[in-house]
């Protein structure tokens, strides 16, 4: 988007108190959509993978331990058949394994090998600079405030 159409937004609608809202929507999806994008990019081009395949391994990564399919669709709100796809990748990529559920027999649980741990882990050191970048406009009271506001924001969506 362009300087002069973000210009003319927080000019006229914004001002307009049923646009209101928007306010808070359009920066964020601005923001969602350029992160995504550049994501999308650097996993491909670096990894040749996808943000999907990039979201399972975090999710567990930061999880610090094996999930079932079930628990990875909830944590990654992918459907199904979709995570079907992106196990199936990362297995064939030797960056997940499957191992037998110790409470349910017939029920396997993902988890990382240490080729995705390495990975997940340097993919996230790169992010982590370049959202630093990013976010560097803003004080460490703003960033701390804008993080209590959008996880207030997050669970009220539970």
């Amino acid at each position: 988007m362009k300087k002069k159409y973000i210009d003319n937004f927080y000019n006229t609608t914004i001002k307009l108190k049923e646009y209101e809202v928007f306010a808070l929507t359009l920066p964020i999806t601005l923001l969602h959509k350029d992160m995504f994008n550049k994501n999308e990019h650097f996993f491909k081009t670096t990894y040749d993978l996808l943000h999907s395949d990039i979201s399972v391994l975090a999710s567990l990564y930061f999880n610090k331990n094996a999930l079932s399919p079930t628990e990875l669709y909830d944590a990654t709100l992918f459907s199904s058949g979709g995570m079907t796809k992106v196990l199936k990748k990362l297995e064939d990529r030797k960056l997940i394994e499957k191992i037998p559920s110790l409470n349910d027999k017939r029920s396997m649980l993902i988890s990382l090998t240490n080729d995705g741990e390495t990975l997940i882990k340097e993919c996230m050191e790169s992010l982590v600079e370049s959202k630093e970048k990013l976010f560097n406009i803003l004080t460490q009271k703003e960033k701390k405030d804008l993080q209590k506001i959008l996880a207030k924001v997050i669970y009220s969506m539970i």
